[in-house]
């Protein structure tokens, strides 16, 4: 994203309170054994920091927070980690760009765990790089994913091991829409070593066109795909978003369905579809267009909240909605809280009564958002 010309911190704690319900819907649809309560989810933005004047973002792509509630924030374009106090404020800097010890070509995501040491990731480069808590600056140690199994994607930091995602390195493509090659999700020890392998599912749907002796591919929007997310007791929830169907895999027992909740499909009306196209350019509109499905998943985002609820995104049925519904899963009382986001906050971690996100500001520049989550009743 481009970066604004002044610097800014957009301070005076901006306050947003909402306490909506799901989108606006006024009729409740048949939920199976799911009960949607009445008492909706309240939500006080309490924080939004972008460009100050000792820091700015690049492109954010990652972010967690330490036990100290500092906000470790993972800058994609400047290749390093900002680290926040709670006020917003600039604390450090890890890493940079480069080749070498704590260096990184194309930083992909961040963790804080194992004791709120902080684990950065390298995609380019398979590597992962570790820093003890902070406010230590060196790095402790790094690992390197091995190729054998495919192309690294992501990691996630077990207390022993990691769980690290690999895709198949892509073939030859052909001009049309096909999904990419199976994703494959395997433990992976300390040392670096893949072991078992937790969970395969297809890749994303993709348009090709040729262009210039090569060729373009774009994701089709609105494509299923597997959304993954690490809760307490290294669990790993997964679910394929053609429907409301969350599964839990744990280290040493199968796969089980932690959620399953009937819901109507969403149109993809004609307005979504002239969105999803706007700023596709014209030699590629007509393939993406030919792989849109006629519905959007019945959820686009995934995350598990410290107490063990998943929080999950689900559509809008106009394409202009300023805000989100998500639906908060208390997985024991198979109960449903609703609350409402601006459509382009990306939630990344729920932790202490607090929800954090990324978005861009009015002038499309990189910002970290905090919200505080009501908390007469557990979220």
């Amino acid at each position: 994203m481009t970066r604004a010309r002044s610097f800014f911190l957009l301070s005076g704690m901006w306050i947003l309170l909402l306490t909506a319900g799901c989108g606006g819907e006024t009729d409740r649809p048949d939920l199976g054994d799911w009960t949607l309560t009445a008492d909706p989810l309240t939500l006080t933005e309490t924080l939004r920091v972008s460009e100050t004047e000792d820091f700015y973002f690049g492109s954010v792509s990652d972010l967690d927070i330490t036990s100290e509630e500092h906000i470790v924030v993972a800058d994609r374009e400047a290749n390093n980690l900002k680290v926040l106090r709670p006020d917003g404020s600039l604390l450090d800097t890890l890493g940079g760009p480069g080749e070498g010890p704590g260096e990184f070509e194309q930083l992909a995501g961040i963790q804080v765990a194992r004791g709120d040491s902080v684990f950065a990731y390298d995609v380019r480069r398979s590597r992962l790089t570790v820093w003890p808590p902070l406010p230590s600056s060196e790095v402790a140690r790094t690992v390197t994913f091995p190729r054998a199994d495919g192309f690294a994607v992501q990691a996630w930091t077990l207390d022993k091991g990691f769980i690290v995602e690999f895709a198949q390195p892509a073939s030859a493509p052909e001009e049309g829409v096909s999904r990419r090659s199976p994703r494959m999700w395997r433990r992976v020890s300390d040392a670096g070593t893949p072991r078992d392998t937790l969970l395969q599912r297809p890749g994303l749907k993709t348009a090709v066109t040729a262009q210039n002796g090569g060729f373009r591919l774009r994701t089709v929007p609105f494509a299923r795909r597997t959304l993954t997310a690490l809760g307490s007791g290294d669990v790993l929830y997964h679910g394929w978003t053609d429907s409301l169907t969350v599964r839990a895999r744990s280290s040493d027992e199968p796969s089980t369905t932690a959620a399953s909740i009937p819901t109507d499909p969403v149109p993809l009306i004609e307005a979504a579809r002239d969105s999803a196209l706007r700023d596709v350019g014209d030699e590629m509109r007509s393939v993406v267009a030919s792989g849109l499905p006629d519905t959007k998943p019945a959820f686009s985002d995934l995350v598990v909240a410290d107490g063990g609820r998943l929080w999950v995104k689900r559509p809008t049925k106009s394409p202009d909605a300023e805000m989100a519904p998500w639906w908060i899963l208390n997985l024991e009382e198979q109960t449903i809280r609703e609350t409402q986001l601006p459509r382009e906050v990306d939630l990344e971690v729920v932790q202490d009564g607090q929800a954090y996100g990324t978005t861009t500001t009015d002038v499309g520049a990189p910002a970290v958002v905090r919200y505080r989550v009501r908390t007469d009743k557990e979220a």
